[in-house]
């Protein structure tokens, strides 16, 4: 049988109904489209090719941006994929080895009913949220999968409106989106409103509810840390906070800090994102350069500095910290970040991100799926992957 195909390594072409029907014209048994994806849009566009075609297609998007059309074709009636070598470079830009389509995306499983879920942020590159997404779908035998979206900030608009297209039925939502996602929320959780800011979408018709998981995972992780109970919020009345940072898990933890009677003070590189932060609740704020003057019991890190790939930056100089202080960072990849690493040399009390990132998770799965989620499944993905 003859495959009649068609690459562009520059961009993905306004017109692909008309090069798939030149390409089906020169007497096509197969008609194969792989373009590169500039935007996420791209990936939507490619996937309504599939769906609409009477001819057996094979259609993908190359790139990060394009990863999803690799995993998605059979949801969408495309006639196979292609993934790299498990050993070895990937063939083509966007390739993800045959192991992980098989194992953890579950491919040879996928059907036009298979619910979608999925990840947005931008990076995300270095999200582990589809391993451990994915790993709880297949510990539970429920049909499913969870696919990483790259969406720049320019494509979000877009990308809510596909998503419908999409038959997505939840969204984790992480950096940049977390303040913007919450234009777009039919119907918001009072956290989300309190906060400012949501990591979780979930799709029923046309409502799009909205919710933030990040809020009690973080003081949740706080406790285990110390060896609380996580059955109530702790009293920490008689504890200051420095909080790092003023994106969307900042929000998140300086309002679950604040509903504990913490003192808390924030700081960021950019002054005036935290003051709107700290201000409504209470909290203070401190210019980024004189946050290492404040006498604090506690230091959270909700920056992103020290994530992976620039693991040697920290944002605390070792030479600040205490042996009393309780050092939490949000960062997972790596688990033990050069902050944490500084930390426990010194004798301090430290709680990685993996704690928060699995509780925080393991809501969203709920909310998802309406199954409890396997967390110890999930630590332990986590655990192999970042520890192999």
């Amino acid at each position: 049988r003859r495959i009649v195909s068609m690459h562009d390594f520059h961009g993905t072409p306004a017109d692909l109904p008309a090069i798939h029907a030149r390409l089906a014209s020169c007497g096509a048994d197969v008609v194969k489209l792989a373009t590169m994806a500039t935007s996420t849009h791209d990936n939507t566009r490619m996937l309504r090719l599939l769906s609409t075609s009477t001819l057996p297609t094979v259609g993908l998007c190359m790139g990060e941006l394009g990863l999803p059309t690799r995993i998605l074709a059979p949801k969408f009636g495309g006639l196979f994929s292609f993934a790299a070598l498990d050993r070895g470079p990937p063939l083509a830009p966007g390739q993800i080895s045959f192991r992980t389509m098989l194992d953890l995306y579950r491919f040879d499983q996928i059907t036009p009913s298979t619910p979608l879920y999925g990840v947005i942020g931008d990076p995300i590159g270095h999200s582990l949220s589809p391993l451990i997404h994915n790993r709880a779908l297949i510990e539970l035998g429920l049909p499913g999968v969870y696919v990483p979206f790259r969406v720049p900030p320019d494509d979000l608009r877009q990308f809510l409106i596909d998503c419908r297209e999409l038959l997505v039925k939840g969204l984790s939502v992480t950096i940049p989106h977390k303040e913007a996602i919450c234009a777009a929320m039919t119907d918001i959780d009072p956290a989300v409103t309190a906060i400012g800011a949501g990591n979780t979408l979930v799709f029923h018709g046309e409502r799009l509810y909205g919710y933030n998981t990040d809020q009690r995972a973080a003081i949740d992780g706080l406790s285990v840390a110390m060896g609380w109970s996580t059955d109530r919020l702790p009293d920490l009345n008689d504890k200051t906070v420095l909080v790092l940072g003023a994106g969307g898990a900042a929000k998140a933890i300086v309002h679950g800090l604040r509903a504990c009677g913490a003192a808390v003070v924030v700081t960021n590189r950019n002054r005036g994102r935290a003051e709107p932060i700290a201000e409504p609740l209470g909290a203070t704020v401190v210019d980024w350069d004189a946050r290492h003057t404040v006498s604090t019991d506690v230091i959270v890190n909700c920056t992103p500095l020290g994530m992976h790939p620039q693991v040697d930056e920290t944002p605390y100089e070792a030479a600040y910290l205490r042996r009393d202080m309780i050092v939490c960072d949000t960062v997972y990849n790596p688990e033990y970040t050069r902050l944490l690493r500084e930390a426990s040399a010194v004798g301090c009390t430290i709680a990685t991100g993996i704690e928060m990132f699995v509780r925080q998770a393991a809501v969203q799965f709920q909310l998802f799926t309406g199954h409890h989620a396997p967390q110890s499944v999930m630590r332990a993905a986590i655990a192999e992957t970042l520890h192999s």
